[in-house]
């Protein structure tokens, strides 16, 4: 065989090589598009749902300011004639890596200040009280397999339970950037009394720390949930 030859086979080898590599990227191409445009359509999706509910940062929290707010931190999400119950990001901080979740059953009258739900981190457990009057027209079962929705997705698929309210007195929550301003002074507060508790800086560059009410003593924890999440 003649050097020319031999370079021509070369040539030849390589160019097989490189068609079957093109190949092979094409069907990779085509079997990922529906994936990259099902990923694509989540995400929009996603932020069309971010920006319907007003989801905003708060000095490193998140709020969602459509939605209205309990001085014991659940929120209130308006839905033709019910409303969804859920909790803000400082209760998820001081209810840090839920284990269960226990609601109420649908049909429960419920009075607003009284225990609705109960949130167990570990060997700690929390009592959630009803926001408002009324009757408990369906539950989460979602977020009582899984928990960590309650971190994960708390203005979204992390709400707890939905009620018919018995007046429409909660429709004076605040909402918007009157829950905004009552969120940002929250956030200062439950800094300070981290800072209390735990004898030390519970804030670093004005955030606040997730695992600082895991460090507390159980009778400290419960100071904590009396001030949070007590109406």
């Amino acid at each position: 065989m003649t050097p020319l030859e031999f370079l021509q086979m070369a040539a030849i080898f390589l160019a097989g090589l490189l068609v079957r590599a093109l190949a092979f990227a094409l069907v990779l191409v085509v079997c990922a598009l529906p994936i990259l445009a099902a990923f694509a359509l989540w995400r929009a999706w996603q932020k069309l749902r971010d920006r319907r509910i007003g989801l905003v940062d708060v000095d490193g929290l998140e709020l969602a300011e459509a939605h209205l707010y309990a001085p014991s931190h659940t929120w209130l999400a308006r839905r033709r004639g019910t409303v969804r119950v859920g909790l803000d990001e400082i209760a998820g901080r001081v209810l840090h890596s839920p284990t269960s979740v226990s609601l109420p059953r649908p049909g429960t009258v419920l009075a607003a200040g009284l225990p609705a739900a109960t949130v167990a981190c570990g060997p700690r457990a929390a009592v959630i009280p009803a926001p408002i009057s009324g009757t408990v027209v369906d539950v989460n079962p979602k977020v009582a397999r899984d928990p960590s929705l309650l971190e994960e997705s708390r203005y979204r698929d992390g709400w707890l339970f939905t009620m018919k309210p018995a007046t429409a007195s909660f429709l004076t929550l605040p909402t918007g950037g009157a829950a905004r301003a009552w969120f940002k002074n929250e956030t200062v507060r439950f800094s300070h009394a981290l800072e209390k508790e735990l004898g030390l800086q519970a804030a670093d560059g004005g955030e606040l720390v997730v695992e600082a009410p895991a460090l507390l003593s159980e009778e400290k924890w419960r100071r904590l949930v009396t001030q949070f999440l007590t109406a």
